[in-house]
């Protein structure tokens, strides 16, 4: 919960010093962290948001390809990890863990809820302090009527920053999206 805190704390600063030199017509220097998130997200880290953009197609087998490109590129480029500074990441800077979560949420978008959990387990395990991998395991407890065990997940998401949603309103949520869907 600390660390979602401090990360949008650190955006808000960031934005104000854009502003400030903005209002000082320090056009160049507000330019500069621009020009570089630009370039890391369309150069070095292409296949992370090419996998994002059919991810939000709902082109899930695509996007699981390019997520598993991505995961490659980062085994082979171990360096690319360290370019996260120039990405927004309120919830974790743990390039890994992002891309099981995105993997995860693919399946279960697809309705292979096991193989979502299973990337959802891989996203904690890179990394135990990001929430929305214990938001997306909820869901599948809630699908799989397990009320209990998608409580807990969702307590534990909570703790660890994500604070958009109570247990009732995820339920509904689940309902509306997951069950009612396939009838």
């Amino acid at each position: 919960m600390l660390r979602v805190a401090l990360n949008r704390l650190i955006y808000i600063i960031f934005i104000i010093i854009g502003f400030v030199l903005l209002l000082y017509k320090q056009y160049f220097l507000f330019a500069i962290p621009i020009f570089l998130w630009v370039g890391v997200e369309r150069i070095f880290w292409k296949n992370f948001y090419l996998g994002k953009k059919l991810l939000y197609k709902k082109k899930y087998k695509s996007a699981v390809a390019q997520f598993e490109i991505f995961l490659k590129d980062l085994e082979e480029r171990p360096w690319l990890n360290q370019l996260g500074m120039f990405n927004i990441g309120i919830y974790t800077h743990n390039l890994r863990a992002k891309v099981y979560n995105n993997i995860g949420i693919s399946y279960l978008e697809s309705k292979a809820y096991k193989r979502a959990e299973e990337y959802f387990n891989k996203a904690i395990k890179e990394d135990e302090q990001f929430c929305l991998p214990y938001y997306n395991i909820a869901i599948i407890s809630l699908i799989k009527d397990k009320e209990d065990k998608g409580s807990e997940y969702l307590q534990e998401a909570i703790k660890r920053g994500y604070n958009k949603v109570n247990f009732q309103q995820l339920k509904g949520y689940v309902h509306l999206k997951y069950k009612l869907e396939g009838i």
